[in-house]
Parts: structure tokens; sequence; C-alpha cells
């Protein structure tokens, strides 16, 4: 099977966020596919089923290497769509559409990047500071009163958390026995976390530390999810914006994504966009 190497969300080679991509030539049954997540060990990696179309898309899974298959992942999406792109279609196509477990997710083809439409919001529960805090690290002062933590998703969930200042944020170190204590209350919590910071002119940088205690260098979904919070609370006084998420900083791989979002009449766009490289291809035996 063909395979390639892309970093997804990165100004150039060897920033971003890792992913394999794999064009499945023969039937790949779901113990082969965790097997070859888990060999590469990237946070997520993805296996187009087919270079045909089904329902004008193509078929395609992601599985991180621990915890098992997800419906949904912001740079998988746009990697994919990335090889898609370039491998199959031939730069003919300038939409690709995804069959994925969340359902057909589209991503457009522009002259600055790749841009993926994500799925309407939803919202859940809110969270008590001094428990993220503690769980984490960081003392409750440093999270922001105005808006609150909360769960949010358009596909992938995360819990969105606002922090007053940057150097807070690169103090966030989870604290396992603490973090399994708090989804055993929580179970719905047991997901992505996103810290983030306004850093003003309309860019923000972010932190996203994973469920499987990993830190994630740049996560569409998670930054989808934050989209739509600051759609909910009204952030910008405006109903529709266009900004820029910062990531992956802290831990030597930046990424850049572009956001643009709007709500009328409760009704949500949310598109995260951003730059891939291909940086190795081969054949996978």
């Amino acid at each position: 099977m063909k395979f390639y190497i892309v970093d997804c969300f990165a100004e150039k080679k060897y920033q971003g966020n890792e992913l394999l991509v794999v064009i499945a030539d023969r039937p790949v049954s779901d113990e082969e596919q965790q097997a070859i997540a888990r060999e590469i060990n990237f946070s997520e990696t993805t296996f187009i089923l087919s270079d045909k179309k089904d329902n004008d898309g193509y078929d395609v899974r992601i599985w991180t290497p621990n915890v098992g298959e997800v419906p949904f992942a912001g740079h998988p999406t746009l990697g994919t769509a990335y090889i898609i792109h370039k491998c199959i279609e031939k730069e003919e196509a300038q939409e690709i559409k995804l069959n994925l477990k969340v359902g057909q997710i589209p991503v457009r083809v522009t002259d600055t990047g790749l841009i993926m439409k994500q799925n309407q919001p939803e919202f859940g529960i809110t969270i008590d500071k001094n428990l993220i805090a503690d769980i984490y690290g960081i003392e409750p002062d440093e999270i922001r009163d105005d808006y609150p933590i909360e769960w949010a998703s358009t596909g992938l969930e995360a819990v969105i958390i606002p922090l007053k200042d940057r150097e807070s944020l690169k103090k966030p170190v989870c604290n396992q026995e603490k973090f399994k204590e708090y989804i055993a209350q929580y179970p719905e919590c047991n997901c992505n976390h996103l810290f983030f910071v306004d850093m003003g002119d309309n860019t923000f940088a972010a932190r996203c530390l994973m469920e499987d205690f990993v830190e994630d260098p740049a996560t569409g979904s998670a930054n989808g999810d934050l989209a739509g919070y600051f759609m909910k609370y009204n952030y910008f006084h405006n109903d529709e914006v266009s900004y820029t998420v910062i990531q992956g900083e802290d831990m030597g791989r930046k990424s850049v994504l572009k956001i643009h979002t709007s709500k009328k009449e409760n009704q949500y766009t949310i598109e995260v966009g951003g730059n891939a490289y291909i940086v190795a291809s081969g054949d996978w035996e």
C-alpha cells in the first residue's frame, strides 16, 4: 500500500502535526489498521479505503495509536484531503469530500491552503476552574472568570479553557491520577483539553493536551470547537470573524490554523484552514 507522511497546519516541512496517510489497495482489517497506527505512533493515522468515490466522497477512517478509531479529527481531515488532491485527483478537483464516521466533511483547496468545514457545534457542561487548575498544575487565578470552562464538539469533543496570559499557557502539565478521578466524575470530559490565550489582533496562542496524556501540536477539531464557543459567547462582538491560532510552539512544532466562523439565526459556519506538506512517501509492506 502506498503511504505518505504529511505535516499538517504547517508553514514549512517539519512543523505542524504529523500524519500518516495510507491508500489501501487491498482489504485492511480493523486489527491491521490499529496495528499500523500503533507502529507509526503519530497522534492519528488515516486510511483512504478506495481511490474511487462513494456518494461523491472518499471513504476514510481515522485511528489513534492507543485510543482506537475516532469519528473525526482536524489535522487528519486536512492532511488526507491534501493527499487525495495531490495524488489521486492530480490537483484537478478544488473540493474534496471525506466520508468519515461523523459524516461527510468537505475540504476546499485554495491558493493559500486547504479549508475544512466542520459540523454544527454542540455544547455541554461547564467545569469549575479550581478543579481544572488542580489537575493541570496551574493557579485558579490564571484562568479567566469572564468566560467559562466548557465542553464543546463539532464532531470530536474538547473542553475549552481560557487563560489570562501567555506565561500561564506554558505551565499546564496533566496529573494523571487527578485526571482519572475527574473523568470518573465527568466521563464526557475524557477528551482533548484546549487551553487558549488571546494575544490581540485576532491572534490566539493555544495548547491541546489529549486524553492519553500526549500534547497535540495542531488540533483542528478542538479549534473548531473553540470557534463555536467564541460565537456562542459573542466573543468578538461580531457575527462573522476570521482569526489565527498558533499552536505547538511550546513543544517545538509551530502550527498555524486559520479560522473563519460566523453565527446567523443560530446557524454556525466553522471553517478551519491551513497548509500541508509531504515529507516522505513509500510502500507499506
